[in-house]
């Protein structure tokens, strides 16, 4: 049984009369990668803004380590970091002396900047100058920024939007490097790959109601889906047609993503596919199905 560290009971939120979170409950496990999905409009940013304390006004409760936490309660932000929307620095000084000036009112040691640096990647580009940073390794400093007090949760918005490839996988790595250093973190998305690639456990957003808490290790292993790539697309797609057994949910190039029956275990797979030449086989989960369903 997880742990958990922060409980969301009843939370609501109306903007004159419509209603942005009806209800909204679910948990948040310690030292998980929590994803909140949903669509542009779902709600999941508001929920991201009451926890930052943007928004003051709402009803519920939220549980942080056991206790009620008050809309005003100092002692508590200190153990999160936020990062709701792109950051913003002094771009004519350096990515040291932005985190030295945070440091200094923040009150916090100086030795936190290097050590920070280096766990966002940016340890050798400490004194370039931010304006010369491309958007990605922006979104790594305000990281930085955000970690600079040493929070127990972070909690990013969006942090994969706007990056490139490169930048989506440094971003992953962070965030897992987080993970690895006994944080938990929470992020908002609109994209089911972030949460499959990154996430530990998740809900699902859909005009301000939450489906609750749910893992991905067990979304997985209930999993139907299957990941192929194949040496030979056109035998592959010749198979499928005639199983009825199998159903093509996605394809590209030489790349299935196919749904079997609930019994069949990777070997039968292979074996039903091996005419066509199998490079790999992974089981995938059926978030989608989840995300379509909720």
């Amino acid at each position: 049984m997880k742990n958990q560290i922060i409980q969301f009971k009843n939370i609501t939120k109306k903007y004159y009369g419509l209603t942005a979170l009806n209800r909204v409950c679910f948990e948040i496990p310690e030292n998980s990668i929590f994803g909140i999905l949903g669509a542009n409009g779902s709600g999941k940013s508001t929920l991201m803004k009451i926890m930052a304390g943007l928004i003051r006004e709402w009803s519920g409760d939220v549980i942080f380590k056991g206790e009620s936490v008050k809309k005003d309660d100092l002692k508590t932000k200190k153990d999160f970091g936020f990062l709701i929307e792109s950051p913003t620095f002094y771009e004519y000084l350096s990515a040291h002396r932005n985190l030295e000036i945070l440091a200094r009112i923040s009150d916090v040691d100086f030795k936190m900047i290097n050590h920070v640096l280096e766990l966002v990647g940016l340890s050798l580009r400490s004194d370039d100058l931010v304006s010369s940073f491309s958007y990605g390794m922006k979104q790594r400093l305000g990281i930085a920024q955000v970690l600079l007090h040493n929070p127990k949760v972070v909690v990013l918005d969006e942090p994969n939007n706007g990056l490139d490839p490169n930048g989506v996988s440094d971003m992953i790595r962070l965030i897992k490097n987080m993970k690895s250093e006994g944080k938990t973190i929470c992020i908002s998305t609109h994209n089911l790959r972030d949460v499959e690639e990154m996430c530990t456990d998740f809900t699902v957003f859909n005009k301000g109601v939450s489906s609750g808490s749910n893992s991905m290790s067990l979304l997985f292993s209930e999993s139907c889906n299957w990941s192929l790539i194949v040496k030979n697309p056109n035998q592959a797609s010749d198979i499928i047609s005639k199983n009825e057994k199998l159903e093509q949910i996605d394809h590209f190039n030489n790349k299935f993503i196919i749904k079997a029956d609930k019994n069949q275990k990777l070997e039968d797979i292979n074996k039903i596919f091996s005419s066509s030449n199998v490079l790999s086989i992974n089981k995938e989960s059926n978030l989608i199905d989840y995300f379509k369903n909720d």
